[in-house]
Order: structure tokens, then C-alpha cells, then sequence
């Protein structure tokens, strides 16, 4: 049997910065988007939960990037720059699979986005 990805964290040099930025981009429900330790957040029924905790600073962008499944990568990349985060490579299609995005959040995470074909 698989064993899924169950929870992400997400490293923060300021939690209520990045708890507004998730919020605001992907409509997670954040438990305490003010706290400047650690907070939860929820993805709904369909996705993994996880948490925002605080770091002193984020590390060097790494090889492990967590990708996010949205409807549209257009306007997710929009609303991203709008909220203060960076597009490193903008919507690119994967042959007969859909396409993807990566950015970087308003904390200096690598991350990724998924639409499907289909």
C-alpha cells in the first residue's frame, strides 16, 4: 500500500505575511492567521492540510517542490504577483498531461502548480 502525502508545512520568516498570502491566493482556511508562531491551515475535503511555522530564514531554494492542483494557472499566477509573490517559470504544458507553473511565496518557498487536461 502507497503512503500518501498526508501534510505539508511551510516555512515562514513571517507567519500573519504568509498566512494572508495562502489565504488570499488559494482560499485555505487558515486557524490563526495572526499568530507569529505556528498556525494550521486547511485545503478543504479534497487536499492535505497543513501548517505555517516560523523559521529565522528560509533556506536556500531545494530540489523537493510541492505542487498545488488549481483550475487556472493564468489567474492563479496573477493573483500570486499580486500578492506579493514571484512566477519562476510561468504556465508551460506537459505533453498529453496538463501544465504547470512554479513560484515563489512572499517567504522565499519554491513551490508548483498542477492543472490537469481534461
Amino acid at each position: 500500500m502507497p503512503n500518501p502525502i498526508i501534510y505539508l508545512e511551510i516555512g515562514a520568516t513571517n507567519v500573519p505575511r504568509s498566512a494572508r498570502f495562502y489565504g488570499s491566493v488559494f482560499g485555505w482556511d487558515i486557524a490563526d492567521p495572526e499568530t507569529t508562531g505556528y498556525t494550521t491551515f486547511s485545503t478543504g475535503t479534497q487536499g492535505i492540510g497543513g501548517g505555517i511555522y516560523h523559521t529565522d530564514a528560509i533556506p536556500e531554494v531545494g530540489a523537493v517542490i510541492a505542487y498545488i492542483q488549481v483550475q487556472d494557472i493564468g489567474a492563479v499566477c496573477e493573483q500570486i504577483k499580486h500578492d506579493g509573490g514571484q512566477i519562476l517559470i510561468g504556465k508551460k504544458e506537459i505533453t498529453g498531461g496538463g501544465w504547470f507553473a512554479h513560484f515563489v511565496d512572499t517567504e522565499g518557498n519554491k513551490l508548483g502548480l498542477f492543472t490537469p487536461k481534461g
